[in-house]
């Protein structure tokens, strides 16, 4: 997925309305040690989606398939 792509897929924050941003972070600590994660996060008001774990899906920088679950966790509206 492209950065347009990814931007089309992100529904607004369900709290704020703003603007939702895929990011990564490569300080996450799961389970005691450092890994890196995909998650979405407003940029308004800083409410973030549930971390996915890069390294669950065999990579160790960047996972198409990580980015994607983190964009269906925020865009699941309960």
């Amino acid at each position: 997925m492209n950065y347009r792509e990814i931007t089309e897929a992100l529904k607004t924050c369900p709290f704020c309305g703003g603007k939702a941003l895929l990011e990564r972070s490569h300080r996450a600590f799961i389970n005691g040690e450092t890994t890196k994660v995909a998650f979405v996060r407003c940029a308004e008001c800083n409410a973030r989606s549930g971390r996915v774990n890069i390294a669950d899906y065999g990579h160790t920088s960047c996972s198409s398939e990580a980015e994607n679950k983190a964009i269906k966790m925020w865009n699941r509206r309960v």
